[in-house]
């Protein structure tokens, strides 16, 4: 199998996933929150807001910057991406840690690729962290930005 055709292929899978997990959830995936999620799917990276409003928009029709916004706090809340802070930018997400693990996201400082990572460990010492602080996480999420070695 060609890499292209495995990344098509991932891209199929995400999107079959997000339609599951929202009707699930009885969570409405309306055709804006469908085509915000498959560009970023398709982009395979990190994306910013009005990158997105540039690449959704037609000659016709540019897309307010607030619609895609609201659809991006959907999508997040939903679990299906991640805002990524120190790229202001969506990164679509790979899934839900299991057990008790911790979601990770390596974000390279100069290429903006991101790597996703679940990790016990990582939870746990936000736990013990939070607890020695008189702090409960609700969903601790880490983003830790560097350099990939390759």
């Amino acid at each position: 199998m060609s890499a292209q055709t495995s990344k098509k292929q991932e891209g199929e899978d995400l999107l079959r996933r997000a339609e599951d997990l929202c009707r699930e959830k009885n969570l409405r995936l309306t055709p804006i929150r469908e085509r915000v999620y498959r560009e970023l799917v398709q982009s395979g990276g990190p994306v910013g807001a009005y990158d997105l409003v540039d690449r959704l928009s037609t000659d016709r029709k540019r897309l307010a910057p607030v619609t895609i916004y609201r659809a991006l706090d959907f999508l997040r809340d939903a679990g299906l991406v991640h805002r990524l802070a120190t790229k202001n930018s969506y990164v679509v997400s790979h899934g839900e840690p299991e057990g008790n693990a911790t979601k990770i996201m390596f974000v390279d400082s100069k290429t903006g690729e991101t790597v996703e990572v679940h990790s016990s460990d990582v939870a746990e010492a936000i736990r013990k962290a939070a607890e020695q602080a008189g702090f409960k996480s609700a969903h601790p999420f880490v983003e830790v930005e560097g350099e990939l070695s390759r």
